[in-house]
């Protein structure tokens, strides 16, 4: 019985080792929108990708690929999976050159019911001119969940975001 435990516990440190060595931790603070993934309502084309506005180039050319576009539909939707709880205080947005959003909102919690539009609001009816920034303020306390969810109700409606960046706090949460 001896030799079999021996030989077992090599291959268990290595494992953990393995484990260990190829984690990455999640942010704690600053822009958490780098390193998760973002998905969509539709695909307007090839270069439209959801992910292409958490890229980290905030270039607003849409045809340059590093903006993100849903087709004209009924209240698209662009959403973030944080993969952990934060607390989002503040939440920057820059539009695409050919493409502004016009009363937009930010909703930000741990539900994808209607596809994160049922959690709680961070920031409503937000305006932004075509290929420009602004920094939004996600209330006084900021606004706690895995999902931040940007849509804009209506009929006829497009989103192209050529960068989204997300600021907060990491707050673990226990009852999921």
């Amino acid at each position: 019985n001896e030799p079999i435990r021996q030989r077992m516990v090599p291959y268990y440190l290595l494992v953990f080792a393995c484990l260990f060595g190829f984690a990455t931790s999640h942010p704690r603070h600053g822009n958490l929108a780098g390193n998760i993934r973002a998905t969509q309502s539709s695909l307007a084309d090839f270069l439209g990708d959801a992910e292409n506005a958490i890229d980290g180039n905030d270039m607003t050319d849409p045809t340059k690929g590093s903006c993100s576009r849903t087709r004209v539909e009924s209240s698209p939707w662009w959403r973030l999976d944080f993969h952990y709880h934060y607390r989002i205080y503040k939440v920057k947005i820059t539009t695409s050159s050919d493409k502004g959003l016009e009363g937009a909102n930010i909703h930000v919690g741990d539900c994808l019911k209607n596809n994160g539009t049922n959690n709680k609001i961070c920031a409503s009816n937000i305006s932004i001119a075509p290929g420009q920034s602004q920094l939004v303020n996600c209330n006084d306390i900021g606004v706690h969940g895995v999902f931040l969810t940007i849509t804009t109700p209506g009929n006829g409606k497009c989103i192209s975001l050529c960068e989204v960046e997300a600021y907060g706090t990491h707050e673990p949460h226990n009852d999921i």
